[in-house]
């Protein structure tokens, strides 16, 4: 079907409660079977990526927030389980409908922009990973979940503490145990466990740096 300028047609839409997006019927079908090349932008929820790994360990690479865009693969294949952890709203595009005449400069540039957030996004995750101790990994975790929430300083982690540990290559115990470090020092109070404030952000940014 052939679009006029300006609009690129979501494939299809859909909420999720929780677990795979790819076992999920979409409600609102556009286009008829879901084809593997296409991107997804969350639009409310979090969605996590993750891979496991031969060991049979999991590596969670990313959390997806509200305004993310994923599924940017060099072929038709998808090489990562992508999840919803909380209840989730999505859109899926496909690639071919952005590519075309049919694409507006300011969605293409949203594309880009996305996508280049992304690039950086994993760049300070191998950094996070490769250089920095447990301490500093949950104390930049933090930071960058108050950074893409807004700046909050109060806020609900909407994962639980055993994605945290996958996402930083920690064990739970030890994400447990950095969680009470950081409240004993004063940069943090749990409120509960998911609830977070942040009482001091520029310890916490020396701690991370």
């Amino acid at each position: 079907m052939a679009h006029g300028p300006g609009r690129v047609r979501h494939l299809y839409s859909c909420r999720v409660d929780r677990g795979r997006l790819g076992r999920v019927r979409p409600r609102t079908p556009r286009h008829g079977a879901r084809p593997r090349a296409m991107y997804i932008k969350v639009v409310s929820g979090v969605v996590r990526v993750s891979q496991l790994l031969p060991d049979g360990r999991r590596q969670i690479s990313a959390f997806h927030l509200p305004g993310d865009m994923f599924g940017f693969e060099i072929d038709d294949l998808h090489h990562a389980t992508a999840e919803a952890i909380v209840p989730t709203k999505i859109v899926a595009f496909k690639w071919q409908s952005m590519a075309g005449a049919g694409a507006s400069t300011s969605q293409v540039r949203e594309l880009l922009n996305r996508t280049m957030m992304g690039l950086r996004h994993t760049q300070d995750h191998l950094l996070l990973l490769g250089r920095k101790n447990a301490l500093e990994r949950l104390a930049a975790f933090l930071l960058e979940m108050a950074g893409r929430l807004g700046g909050k300083t109060v806020f609900d982690l909407a994962m639980p503490r055993h994605d945290i540990a996958d996402y930083l290559g920690l064990t739970l115990e030890t994400v447990s145990r950095m969680f009470a470090e950081l409240k004993e020092v004063g940069t943090i109070r749990l409120e509960s466990s998911r609830r977070v404030h942040l009482l001091d952000t520029g310890k916490l940014k020396a701690m991370a740096a």
